[in-house]
This record gives C-alpha cells, sequence and structure tokens, in this order.
C-alpha cells in the first residue's frame, strides 16, 4: 500500500456524516477507509470512462470498408449459419 502522506478535510452536513458511518459500520470499515475507497473508485471510473472515449474516437475515425446493408446482412446470416453447422 503506498505510504498516505496528504490529509484533506471535508465539511459534510450531520446527515451526510451520519450516513457515511452508518455505511462504514455496517461494512465493517473505518470511515478513512470507505473515503479512500470512494476515491480511488471515482478515479478508477473517470480513467474507464476516458479510455472508453479514446477507443470511441478512435473507431469511429477510421476508414473502414462498407458495403451495402443487404450485402452485409447476408454475409452475417450465412457466416452465422455456416459456425451453427460446425458446432
Amino acid at each position: 500500500m503506498a505510504t498516505l502522506i496528504h490529509k484533506i478535510q471535508v465539511l459534510l452536513s450531520h446527515e451526510q456524516y451520519q450516513a457515511l458511518l452508518a455505511l462504514a459500520k455496517a461494512q465493517g470499515k473505518r470511515l478513512s477507509g470507505l473515503l479512500r475507497e470512494a476515491v480511488v473508485e471515482q478515479l478508477l471510473k473517470d480513467a474507464r470512462r476516458t479510455a472508453k472515449q479514446k477507443a470511441f474516437e478512435e473507431i469511429t475515425s477510421m476508414e473502414l470498408p462498407v458495403g451495402d446493408w443487404s450485402e452485409m446482412e447476408e454475409g452475417i446470416e450465412r457466416d452465422h449459419s455456416g459456425a451453427r453447422k460446425r458446432s
């Protein structure tokens, strides 16, 4: 685990504080640990969102050959029916 060297102060309403305490107690954790986990979860969520956005932009910027839909659909159905026969 990384060395914990930074301290922050957060002001919460009484209701927010009580809700966090109850959640920490229900999970058998200290409030500080619960808050650190929430920070990590949010950072990971943001990183995943950024990665998905980058992948989307890369895919949509590709110039891929796309045929007529009826031809593509026919090919998909042909490939799919062939896969079932091989199983």
